[in-house]
Parts: C-alpha cells; sequence; structure tokens
C-alpha cells in the first residue's frame, strides 16, 4: 500500500472516530438533559379555578394611578367589575411600560395587559376605549423634533418634523416631559394631555395628527375561551350607564390633576400623615400601607371626624380605646397620638391571634377584622371555623364564619360567645383594606 492511500485511510478512520465520539456525546447528553417545561397557558377554567386575575398594567392619570389616597383609573375600576361579576380577586403586576407587559404575557406570568394599538389583531379584547393620538407641547408652534413611545409612532408623518422615538417609558412620562421642560413636543393619548394640559395650562394641544387608536386587552393567543368570556361581558358592559359615565369621568371631564403632591405619579405621598404612620408603624413589623390603609377606611385622614357611636379621630378610636392606649394627659385632637394609640390598639390584637393561624397575610386580615368588629367576634368566626372547617389558616374560612354570624342555626353554637353580628360589613371592610394596601404598594414607594 502506498503512503498516500495509508494517510487516506487514516484521515477517514479518524473522521468516523470523531462522528462516533460526538454521537455518544449527544447520546448521553439527551439522556441526562431534561426537557425544556413547555410553558402552561392559562385559559378560562384555569383562571376561574384560580380565583385570581393577573393583569400588567402600567401607570397613568387614566388608567391606573393613586389620587388623594383612593386607587383609581378607567381601567382599574374596569378590571375590578369584570373580577367582581367572575368571583376573581385581582392581582395587578405594575410594569413601567407597555413593552415589559408584553413580555410577562409572553411568558405568561400574566393573564391581560392593557395594549395601545392602531391594529387590534386576534389576541385583542373587543376596544374598551378608541382614543386619538395628538401633540402635547409647550409652544404654539410645533418645534422641528417630536418625541413619542412604541416604534410605530416613528413612522407618523408631521410636515417634515423629526419623530424621534423615546424607549421604555411610558406614555404618563413622556407627557411629564413636556410639563417639566425636559422636551418640548410629544406624541400622547388626547385624554393624558389633557389630563395634563388642565393641570398646566400653558401647554399647547395639536390635533393635526388625530390619528384614533383602540385601547384593548391582550390575552395570550391560546386563552380563546378566556377572550371570549371578556368580549361576552365587554359588548354588555359598554351598554350600562356605569361604564358610559366613567368614560367620561376619565376621557371627558379629568378628575386627577396630576400636579397634586398626592398624585401617585407625582411622588410618594398618600396623606399628610405618612411620615408619622411610617414612624409608628415600624411597631407593627408591617409594612406602614398597611396603616394608611385602614387608616383611609376608617377616616379618610380626617384627624377630628367622629361618629355617632362615640369612635372619634384618624383611627376611629372608641374613648375606652384612648384610655388604655394612650396617656392621660395625652392629647387626643393630635394626629400623632391618633396614630399611636391606633397602632398599639392593632399590637394587643395582634398579640392576641390565636397560634393556629401562621399565615403573615391571615394575621393580618384576622386582626383587621378584630379592629372593626371587635376581638370578641373575630374570635367566634375563628372558633366556628375550627368546630367545622379542616383549615383554620385560611381567610376564605374565617370570613365565611364572621358571615354566617348572623344566622341564628351559627350565632347560637356554643362555641359563640358574643352573640349575633353582621360579619358582612366587617369581611367588606378588611378586604377594602388589603386591596386598597395591595395598590399603595404598587404606587406609592417607601
Amino acid at each position: 500500500m502506498d503512503s498516500n492511500a495509508k494517510i487516506s485511510r487514516i484521515t477517514v478512520t479518524a473522521v468516523l472516530s470523531i462522528w462516533i465520539l460526538i454521537g455518544i456525546a449527544k447520546f448521553c447528553i439527551d439522556e441526562n438533559h431534561e426537557p425544556t417545561p413547555s410553558i402552561f397557558i392559562r385559559d378560562y377554567n384555569d383562571i376561574i379555578s384560580s380565583q385570581t386575575l393577573n393583569v400588567a398594567l402600567s401607570e397613568n392619570a387614566t388608567e391606573y394611578c393613586i389620587f388623594n389616597a383612593t386607587p383609581r383609573g378607567f381601567q382599574l375600576e374596569t378590571l375590578e367589575d369584570f373580577c367582581n361579576e367572575h368571583n376573581l380577586e385581582l392581582n395587578i403586576i405594575p410594569v413601567p411600560n407597555e413593552l415589559s407587559a408584553k413580555a410577562l404575557l409572553a411568558l405568561n406570568k400574566c393573564d391581560i395587559i392593557v395594549r395601545h394599538t392602531f391594529l387590534p389583531d386576534s389576541c385583542s379584547s373587543l376596544p374598551l376605549v378608541r382614543s386619538n393620538m395628538v401633540i402635547l407641547s409647550r409652544t404654539k408652534a410645533i418645534p422641528d423634533t417630536i418625541f413619542a413611545i412604541g416604534e410605530h409612532n416613528c413612522n407618523i408623518n408631521h410636515n417634515d418634523k423629526t419623530i424621534t422615538c423615546l424607549n421604555s417609558i411610558t406614555q404618563e412620562k413622556i407627557a411629564r416631559k413636556v410639563a417639566t421642560g425636559e422636551i418640548n413636543a410629544a406624541i400622547c393619548d388626547s385624554a393624558l394631555a389633557l389630563t395634563y394640559q388642565k393641570a398646566y395650562p400653558n401647554l399647547k394641544i395639536d390635533t393635526s395628527i388625530c390619528i384614533a387608536q383602540d385601547i384593548v386587552w391582550q390575552t395570550h393567543n391560546r386563552a380563546k375561551v378566556f377572550r371570549d368570556s371578556i368580549n361576552t361581558w365587554l359588548t354588555r358592559e359598554a351598554q350600562t350607564k356605569k361604564y358610559k359615565l366613567r368614560h367620561e369621568i376619565y376621557y371627558s371631564y379629568i378628575n386627577v390633576n396630576v400636579s397634586s403632591q398626592y398624585y401617585s405619579g407625582n411622588g410618594n405621598k398618600i396623606s399628610a400623615y405618612d411620615d408619622l404612620i411610617r414612624k409608628h408603624a415600624k411597631k407593627l413589623q408591617w409594612d406602614w400601607q398597611y396603616v394608611a390603609s385602614l387608616i383611609y377606611e376608617e377616616s379618610h385622614f380626617y384627624p377630628n371626624i367622629s361618629n355617632p357611636s362615640g369612635a372619634y379621630g384618624l383611627m376611629q378610636l372608641m374613648p375606652a380605646a384612648y384610655q388604655k392606649f394612650a396617656h392621660d394627659s395625652a392629647d387626643i385632637t393630635n394626629p400623632e397620638v391618633q396614630i399611636m394609640a391606633g397602632i398599639k390598639h392593632i399590637d394587643y390584637l395582634k398579640k392576641r391571634t390565636p397560634e393556629a393561624i401562621t399565615d403573615t397575610a391571615v394575621i393580618i386580615r384576622y386582626v383587621l377584622m378584630g379592629y372593626n368588629a371587635g376581638h370578641g367576634h373575630s374570635e367566634d368566626a375563628f372558633h366556628l371555623a375550627e368546630k367545622y372547617s379542616e383549615n383554620v389558616n385560611s381567610w376564605h374560612n374565617l370570613a365565611e364564619y364572621m358571615n354566617l354570624l348572623n344566622d341564628r342555626t351559627y350565632y347560637t353554637d356554643h362555641v359563640v360567645k358574643c352573640g349575633k353580628y353582621k360579619g358582612s360589613r366587617t369581611v367588606a371592610f378588611t378586604n377594602n383594606v388589603v386591596n386598597r394596601y395591595k395598590h399603595y404598594k404598587n404606587l406609592i414607594k417607601e
């Protein structure tokens, strides 16, 4: 055999050996490598079974915000109505912009995103609102450079003006940049432009673009049954007086002052008493926003308010509670005294929580029930849940038996010590405080 043939044979053998080794390695890798799990897409039945609707939503004055300590917005209130009708708890996931929301939807981390679009697709709901894009500016003459968000806006031609896209910001932020003078003009939603013009009258609105866009709820493309249920509901809901009035409030009347210090997009203030609440809430080891939400529910932050039963102040304490939790010489008209006494009362209730309740979220709800109803009635609800339920460490069970304290079959039970009570009011009170807290936590920073 000549040398060339020998070399060729060695080369072929070497190549075959390498391919065999690669095949063996690939086989071993495939045998030991876990397959990438497919993303589970929630459709209608999955969402209903979970009792929770996850929505990615960004903050702005017309859709979702806190103003004067109240969570509000067209999208928030419409989503709440949808959830109430379908017995769902609304879980809002705050996102900085629509791009972030789309990423969460793609990963099935949420069920709905709110999308502003010129061209709805098969994943979009029926339009909730149709709005126009306009130019918001600081001068009568439109400057040569107009800023916008979203790549689709860059395709707009406006009299040879330069349209510059600012990525990763919200409609809210681009309007605020115009209001504060950081930029001179921007393309934004007409309702938001009107909201900012009302707060900053020097701003001008140019309607020469006036391109209509739809605001829709977008779902995952495979959540067809859920999307159909949304459209069925929206078709009916859009004809109601409540829905039409809400549309007028947020898109015509403009009832949010974006220049207020108590607007969430303009700062981190819920009330004039935030610093005092932060200071004294540390004793509870709770987020201070819980206490703020409780105070809003009790008094709407009015320190001199009283009710017919004798409760008084920011936290609506009874005279006996002031005697127990404030010094005899303390001035109970002083907001700090009211807050200190109220937090001591909460701490007292917290320490009397049954050991069987270990979940922090349930402990907080149990304490709130006691704050509203009196500790005796919350104990009665607990003892009924203990007697009849497999799981006493459950808010659902505690709420159920608090409601049943108005039923003779239950309030005459030997484990009930405080008798008949209309527990539905306390359940609503507790849910209101917790739900408002979630919005405070979403939009008001530490």
